[in-house]
C-alpha cells in the first residue's frame, strides 16, 4: 500500500469591512507521495485578492459626512457617479476636486508553533485624488465628465508559520502552517461621461458610461523552515502583474414630488477584469530544486451595486437622508472553485502544478454573502451674511463580507473565520461663499478604517 501524506494548507479570504468593501484568497492543499515528489492542489479559478477596499461610498466629503446617504440628494458635481439623474438640478457649470487619505487595518492569520491561533494586525496608508469632475448644464439636459478612483488599495504582511514539510511528513494539517509574505497594490480608475435629462417637472433620469482601468500588482510567497537551512525555503509562489480596461454603466433616477421630499435609485455595474497569475511550485525534497511553473487566467469582478434613497427637508436649512445599498459581493467568487473537503474529487489540470476539485457533498465549503447596508445622514446649515456653514453627521452599517468556511475544521476556521459586522461613524462641515465656492471636509472611521476627505467645488 502506498505511503501517502496530504497537507491541507489554506490561505483565506479576509475582509476588514470598512466602506463596503473586501477580500482575499485561497491557497489550497499540497499533496506528496512517498517518493517525496509534491504538487499543489489548487482551485481552478483562484485569485489572490486580500482585503481589497471597494469604496462604494460617494467620493465627496459632503456625501461621506452624511454617512454616504446621497442617492436622493445628488445635487452637486459628484452626481455623475452618485446618481447621474441628479445632474439636472444644477443650473451653472461646476468643477469639483476631491482628495482622500485612508488608513486600512486588517487582521491576518500568523500562527507560530507556540501559538497556532496567533493573528497579527497590519495597517497601510493611502492618499490620492479620489474624484475630479466637470458639469455643464443646458436646459433640461446636463453633461458631466469625471475621473473616479474606485479602488486604491495597498496591503502587505508577513506570517512566520511553523512546521517543516519534509522533516515532518505526517504532520496533522491542524498543526501545520507555512510562512507567508504577501503584498497587494491594486488600483481601479473610472473615466466617466454622464448624461442627464429631465422629462417632467418632477422626474430626472441619467446614465454614466464608464471606462474602467485596472492595475493589479500582487505577490504571495509561501516558505517553510528547515533545521539544516540558514534561511526559509520557498515552496510556492504566486505573482501577478496585470493591467486591463473594461466598460461598465451607471443608471440613475431621481423623483422630487415637492421641495421637501426627494427619492432616488441607482444601479452600478461592476467591471469584469481579466488578470493572470504566474504560479510556481518549488520542490527541494529530493536534494535538488525542481520548479514547475504555469500561468493561470482569472477574473476579477467588481461587485454590482443597487441603491435606493430618500431625503426629507423639514426645515429650509435641515436635511435628513436615508439610503439602502445592496452589494453583490458574491460576484467576486462566482467563478472560483470553493470546495475544500476530503470528499471532493480531484480533476488534474494539464500543465499545471495543481488540480481543480469538484464538489462531492453538494455543500459549498467557502461562502461569500451579498450584504445590505443602511446609510443615514443629517445636514444642518448655519447662515451668516456671507457664508453658509453646513454641519453634517451620519453613520452606515457594514455587514461582514469576508469569505468564511462551512467546514468543521479548526485549521480552516483559523484561516476562513466569520467576519465581524461594523458600523462607520461620519462627521463633516464646510463653507459655502455666495453659492460660488464650496469647501468641505469629512472623517469616516470604524474599527478597521479611518478616512479624511477634502472637497472643493467651483461654480461659474
Amino acid at each position: 500500500m502506498k505511503n501517502q501524506v496530504t497537507y491541507n494548507i489554506y490561505r483565506g479570504f479576509h475582509s476588514f469591512s470598512p466602506i463596503p468593501a473586501l477580500l482575499s484568497l485561497l491557497l489550497l492543499i499540497l499533496s506528496s507521495e512517498a517518493t517525496a515528489q509534491s504538487f499543489w492542489r489548487k482551485n481552478d479559478r483562484n485569485t489572490f485578492i486580500r482585503n481589497v477596499q471597494f469604496n462604494f461610498n460617494i467620493p465627496s466629503a459632503r456625501a461621506v459626512g452624511l454617512g454616504g446617504a446621497f442617492v436622493a440628494i445628488a445635487d452637486d458635481a459628484t452626481a455623475g457617479m452618485a446618481n447621474p439623474a441628479g445632474l439636472t438640478i444644477l443650473t451653472k457649470p461646476e468643477i469639483s476636486v476631491h482628495y482622500k487619505i485612508s488608513r486600512f487595518s486588517h487582521s491576518e492569520f500568523a500562527g507560530i508553533e507556540d501559538d497556532p491561533d496567533l493573528r497579527k494586525k497590519f495597517t497601510n496608508d493611502v492618499g490620492s485624488q479620489s474624484y475630479l469632475s466637470l458639469v455643464y448644464p443646458y436646459g433640461k439636459f446636463s453633461l458631466s465628465l469625471y475621473r473616479q478612483e474606485l479602488i486604491n488599495f495597498e496591503s502587505s504582511y508577513e506570517g512566520e508559520g511553523f512546521g517543516s514539510i519534509f522533516e515532518n511528513p505526517y504532520l496533522d494539517p491542524a498543526e501545520f502552517a507555512l510562512g507567508n509574505k504577501t503584498r497587494s497594490d491594486i488600483e481601479v480608475k473610472n473615466w466617466g461621461v454622464a448624461f442627464a435629462y429631465k422629462p417632467t417637472r418632477y422626474l430626472s433620469i441619467g446614465v454614466s458610461n464608464i471606462v474602467s482601468t485596472l492595475e493589479f500588482r500582487f505577490f504571495e510567497h509561501l516558505f517553510q523552515r528547515q533545521p539544516q537551512a540558514q534561511r526559509p525555503i520557498e515552496v510556492f509562489s504566486v505573482d501577478n502583474n496585470s493591467s486591463d480596461t473594461k466598460y461598465s454603466i451607471n443608471l440613475g433616477l431621481k423623483f422630487e414630488p415637492n421641495p421637501d421630499f426627494s427619492f432616488g435609485a441607482v444601479f452600478r455595474s461592476g467591471p469584469r477584469f481579466d488578470i493572470v497569475n504566474t504560479i510556481k511550485d518549488i520542490d527541494e525534497s529530493s536534494g535538488r530544486t525542481v520548479i514547475r511553473q504555469a500561468n493561470q487566467d482569472l477574473v476579477f469582478k467588481v461587485p454590482d451595486v443597487y441603491s435606493l434613497g430618500a431625503a426629507y427637508r423639514p426645515l429650509d436649512n435641515l436635511t435628513l437622508s436615508l439610503d439602502l445599498v445592496r452589494v453583490q459581493y458574491s460576484d467576486l467568487i462566482d467563478s472560483f472553485d470553493r470546495n475544500l473537503n476530503d470528499d471532493d474529487e480531484g480533476v488534474p489540470i494539464p500543465e499545471f502544478p495543481y488540480s481543480m476539485y469538484v464538489d462531492g457533498d453538494g455543500v459549498e465549503d467557502l461562502v461569500l454573502e451579498d450584504v445590505t447596508e443602511i446609510h443615514f445622514g443629517i445636514e444642518y446649515y448655519l447662515m451668516t451674511k456671507e457664508w453658509a456653514i453646513p454641519l453634517r453627521a451620519g453613520f452606515y452599517t457594514d455587514p461582514s463580507h469576508a469569505v468564511y468556511t462551512t467546514v468543521e475544521n479548526e485549521a480552516l476556521k483559523r484561516l476562513f473565520p466569520r467576519g465581524r459586522d461594523e458600523v462607520h461613524w461620519t462627521f463633516g462641515f464646510g463653507f459655502v461663499l455666495q453659492n460660488k465656492i464650496q469647501l468641505d471636509a469629512a472623517v469616516n472611521f470604524s474599527r478597521s478604517v479611518s478616512e479624511f476627505l477634502l472637497s472643493a467645488v467651483f461654480r461659474f
